[in-house]
């Protein structure tokens, strides 16, 4: 097969790996081509799902799913052809806030499937849809450190929310993400993306069940 997913892993307080998030790469290229990201995603979703739980478990070592959707992919139903015991759904930061979003992701919600919201802006049009988050993904590259201890403290006391600081990529970043109570944690600092070609994970899956 033609495309290729790479994977970054995410980890907890206890620097246990608790799932990966997929990424979608093309030909020989380690870094996501110039394609729509609907494209991407669904390419990433049915090449991990297209030979069932043996190919998924073998992506993810048995751990959760974090998959980027668009606006298009959400509000299209792209989730729905997929099983939410597998997949974390991380809404990307150029969604509209609208009111058709925020429908979908009630939806989802009830059908199972968790929510992550990826590259968090913390403005008055995205504050609404915290209550629907299970996992508010923070990029350190994006913000100042003042901007997410701002957030951090008005928002860690929310039941059932889980803050992932992303993009750590040093020591001193990983330090103080942890002092600022992030539960969970991504970036060069713990883990880079590694190359998953889809072809190798379909060998493998055939030699287990040969």
């Amino acid at each position: 097969m033609s495309s290729n997913i790479a994977r970054q892993a995410i980890f907890n307080r206890q620097n246990q790996r608790i799932g990966y998030e997929l990424l979608f790469r093309d030909g020989r290229c380690d870094t996501f081509p110039l394609v729509a990201a609907e494209y991407a995603t669904e390419i990433v979703l049915n090449d991990l799902f297209v030979s069932g739980k043996t190919a998924v478990k073998t992506v993810s070592d048995g751990q959760p799913c974090f998959v980027n959707f668009s606006y298009q992919s959400l509000i299209n139903g792209t989730a729905l052809n997929y099983p939410p015991q597998d997949l974390v759904i991380e809404v990307l930061e150029n969604c509209v806030p609208d009111t058709v979003l925020f429908d979908v992701l009630v939806d989802l919600k009830s059908r199972g499937y968790r929510i992550a919201f990826d590259d968090f802006n913390p403005c008055d049009a995205w504050r609404p849809f915290l209550p629907l988050a299970d996992i508010v993904k923070i990029d350190f590259r994006a913000l100042s450190r003042e901007t997410i201890s701002r957030f951090v403290l008005a928002y860690k006391s929310a039941p059932e929310l889980l803050l992932l600081a992303e993009k750590i990529e040093t020591a001193e970043e990983l330090l103080f993400a942890r002092k600022l109570g992030f539960d969970l944690f991504q970036g060069y600092q713990l883990s880079k993306p590694e190359r998953i070609p889809f072809s190798g994970v379909i060998e493998h899956v055939a030699e287990h069940v040969a």
